[in-house]
């Protein structure tokens, strides 16, 4: 240990019992749907772009690997929001309805939520599918192109 309190790999070391807070479900699932959706747009910029192409049948097997993504957390979804969207019975006073209440809010509450975040998944998901139809559509168009700039039908 050091001076400053970090052992040799630069991590903090807890004094007199303090606890170090770790970053909860919501926190990193937003940071990571974050550099999902930038991820996404970057290569939907590269597809209008024409720097990336994709035949018809690889276009479609990706289409459905997504569907079938995009319907298992539609079902995830659907059972998560439907199970936490409860109230919890903590007592009848005070402390009992803000413990319910705080919870019901980490549930499916406002964009903190778990659910709200799962809602974000399949959003991602559902533009990943368009960013895979407009670069299928792309090359179909460029191959169109070819074939009638070579003298070919159109």
């Amino acid at each position: 240990m050091t001076e400053d309190n970090t052992v040799s790999l630069g991590q903090p070391v807890p004094v007199a019992g303090a606890v170090v807070p770790q970053p909860n479900f919501t926190a990193v699932a937003q940071a990571d749907l974050v550099t999902a959706h930038s991820a996404v747009a970057a290569v939907d910029q590269a597809v209008d772009k024409g720097k990336v192409q994709l035949d018809k049948g690889s276009a479609a097997d990706l289409i459905k690997s997504i569907a079938d993504a995009r319907d298992r957390v539609q079902d995830l979804y659907d059972t998560v929001r439907g199970q936490l969207d409860i109230p919890l019975q903590f007592g009848d006073n005070w402390v009992g309805r803000s413990i319910s209440r705080r919870l019901r809010e980490v549930a499916v509450g406002d964009q903190e939520s778990a659910v709200f975040v799962i809602r974000e998944f399949m959003q991602v998901l559902e533009d990943v599918e368009t960013t895979v139809r407009q670069a299928s559509k792309h090359t179909d168009d460029t191959d169109y192109d070819m074939a009638r700039t070579m003298g070919g039908k159109g």
